[in-house]
């Protein structure tokens, strides 16, 4: 399971269009408040990873990553922007694991999606404790487990 947040309806399902024809189950929020709802909620399931929006009208992506791990300190989180610019925001730049710039390739999205889900498979099983908080992947799209 992944969960998708974009506000810009087009590329929301154009990226859920990517992950289900790669046979992913997945489920889109159209903001980083409507997702922070559902976090809360008893209805939440656990993704493999967030994907989500820089730029967004209320919560943006940096801000909406530090408040998913403050419920979920192991949760991978992937950002997907135009216009990024960690440097300007420290403590975010610790809780992402990617950010995927737009226009991105399929083909690279699957491989970050891959990385995750092996890492996942490869360590979820275990405490956590031995389950890296802070994930990082590299160019090459490999998960480097911890920066």
């Amino acid at each position: 399971m992944f969960h998708i947040i974009d506000d810009e309806a087009m590329l929301r399902e154009l990226t859920e269009s990517i992950l289900t024809d790669y046979g992913c189950d997945v489920l889109c929020f159209e903001s980083g408040d409507q997702y922070l709802e559902y976090l809360k909620s008893p209805e939440f399931i656990n993704p493999i990873a967030v994907l989500s929006d820089l730029t967004m009208p209320g919560i943006n992506g940096y801000d909406l990553a530090l408040k998913i791990r403050k419920i979920y300190p192991f949760q991978k989180i992937i950002l997907i922007t135009g216009n990024a610019d960690l440097s300007s925001h420290k403590e975010a730049e610790r809780q992402i694991c990617y950010t995927l710039d737009k226009p991105y390739d399929p083909e690279n999205l699957i491989a970050i999606i891959d990385s995750v889900t092996a890492c996942h498979q490869s360590h979820g099983s275990k405490k956590q404790g031995c389950y890296p908080q802070q994930c990082y992947i590299d160019a090459s799209f490999r998960c480097q487990f911890s920066r």
